[in-house]
């Protein structure tokens, strides 16, 4: 959970009141240590960069509805070259004036660059953010992408100018943001109109455009990123902080020689205009609150939505600068937070009926002894995983489930079987003594007629000598245990070797495949050794 240092005394000025940590629900934080006057505050949403500031935090308890962006629209631009779009499309940017920058606004404006660009920008991966005092740089600004070699500047903190290779080799953060750029031919550079770097993006600034002091007063900001409405999110974020400082906020132009989904020319910071329509009757619904509209649009208001009655509706505008709120679920959260979770009074049980487990728990437990009894180890992995995983490392055709705003391609897709998690387990031990003997009984989505949830039991063996028969003698075990009747016919999947492969069939369906690793996926998963696995529906084993 992001953990912040904030001021109390300004804290309380900009909230308007004495905050105490009993108020704190409201952002789910919680003080963890307080000494002369500075707090350690952990917030406890992920989700939630707006809250990552003493700024975010003081707006809970000082703004009703949604704060205004009061934007100044300025001549500037920054115009983006054809050669980022596949390395690192998205950029956005505002400038800050009279921001009045003291050490104590210098030391939070930094901290909430990290905590953005650490945790919601996944360690600078996802999105990045540079800071620079606005009278150095002579705009229009020009991001593009150039050989390594191809300029030298002195990165932040280092007089000695270096090219882009150096400075992954010779600077801490080159050494710690590096792998981000070196995949590429060419890497992202961030220059004015005088070819005088600003930052070399994702890893650092300029020693010379690129360095805030105390005493500037007024500042450009910029994010570059592979998503465009995180980016934007993130100097949204970062505006309202600074506008809440008495900083005055001018937008610029983006020009972009590519598509984006926003267009071509984007002007940023962009206020979002992003309404859900909510039932009034979801708050008793699932909270078990009676609250009228009245009440509701309140308890919304006091949660920095705007919010208006729309017959048995409410219309709710998502804040610009929030893009966590996916589903009604979400706002009734924040409805259950603004009313206090201590209020809502619990309801008396008017039926008893006894505990037990599910079918589902039984036949996982008695599915796990009998893989443990055989010499398996266990794993449990996300049920998350991406594209490439799931199809392009396992030869697969079949259809998946992908998420539509995801925060990370690591995790962009919900998986359709349990296999490609063991393989990936393999290829990160390879280190490991072998035999390798794993399996997992995980949750999975497959996408049919209809999207399901299902749950999927697989095993692999990793040696240097394997073979069809020691999987198939396991699955055979398995299933007698289980008391499941099957037959092997064979298939024809390009996942395993062909000829030493098989369909599990029960009940006259396909349940299951069980064979020998293909050699090109055990090579896209970087594994050595000979693998021989099996996968099999749990609905099928449920006897």
């Amino acid at each position: 959970m992001p953990t912040i240092e904030v001021s109390r005394k300004i804290l309380e000025k900009l909230a308007g009141r004495k905050i105490t940590e009993d108020m704190l629900d409201r952002v789910k934080g919680e003080i963890e240590e307080e000494n002369e006057g500075a707090i350690k505050l952990e917030i406890g949403d992920t989700n939630r960069p707006d809250l990552w500031s003493v700024e975010g935090v003081a707006r809970v308890y000082r703004e009703r509805g949604m704060p205004k962006l009061k934007l100044k629209k300025s001549d500037k631009k920054i115009i983006v070259d054809k050669t980022v779009e596949t390395i690192r499309p998205y950029i956005a940017g505002f400038i800050a004036r009279k921001a009045e920058i003291t050490e104590e606004l210098l030391l939070d404006l930094i901290q909430l660059q990290e905590k953005i660009a650490e945790n919601f920008g996944r360690k600078r991966e996802k999105i990045s953010i540079g800071i620079y005092n606005y009278a150095d740089a002579k705009f229009p600004l020009r991001y593009k992408a150039i050989e390594p070699s191809g300029i030298k500047f002195a990165p932040l903190e280092f007089e000695e100018e270096m090219n882009l290779d150096e400075i992954l080799e010779k600077h801490p953060k080159g050494w710690q943001y590096g792998h981000i750029v070196r995949k590429h031919k060419l890497y992202p550079i961030f220059t004015d109109s005088r070819n005088q770097v600003l930052s070399f993006p994702p890893v650092i600034n300029s020693n010379h455009l690129g360095r805030v002091r105390e005493g500037t007063s007024d500042i450009f900001i910029e994010a570059t990123g592979s998503d465009i409405k995180p980016t934007i999110l993130a100097v949204n974020v970062i505006a309202l902080a600074l506008q809440d400082r008495g900083a005055s906020i001018e937008s610029i132009e983006i020009q972009y020689p590519y598509a984006t989904p926003l267009g071509r020319k984007v002007t940023t910071p962009l206020v979002f205009d992003d309404k859900m329509s909510i039932p009034q009757s979801l708050a008793e619904e699932r909270l078990g609150l009676s609250l009228n509209a009245e009440d509701m649009i309140s308890l919304l208001k006091s949660m920095q939505y705007d919010a208006v009655r729309r017959g048995k509706n409410i219309l709710v505008t998502i804040p610009y600068y929030r893009r966590d709120v996916m589903h009604p679920f979400d706002i009734m959260e924040d409805i259950a937070i603004a009313y206090g979770y201590g209020n809502i009074r619990p309801a008396e049980v008017k039926s008893f009926t006894p505990g037990g487990f599910s079918a589902y728990t039984s036949l996982s437990e008695r599915a796990r002894r009998s893989m443990i009894g055989m010499g398996f180890q266990e794993i449990m992995s996300p049920i998350l995983s991406n594209k490439a995983a799931l199809e392009d490392k396992m030869r697969s055709t079949e259809k998946i489930i992908e998420i539509e705003n995801f925060m990370s391609e690591t995790y962009s897709a919900v998986r359709n079987g349990v296999l490609p998690s063991l393989l990936n387990m393999l290829g990160k031990n390879l280190h490991v003594e072998y035999p390798h003997r794993i399996f997992e009984f995980g949750e999975c989505a497959v996408l049919d007629t209809d999207p399901k949830s299902a749950a999927k039991l697989a095993a692999a063996i990793a040696d240097t000598s394997i073979g069809y028969e020691d999987i198939s003698s396991v699955v055979d075990a398995l299933l007698g245990m289980l008391g499941v009747k099957y037959e092997l016919k064979p298939s024809k999947s390009k996942s395993f070797i062909e000829g030493r492969q098989a369909h599990i069939i029960v009940d006259k369906k396909a349940a299951g495949i069980v064979g020998e690793v293909d050699p090109q996926v055990l090579q896209n998963w970087g594994i050595d050794t000979p693998v021989v696995a099996f996968e099999i529906d749990a609905n099928s084993l449920a006897q």
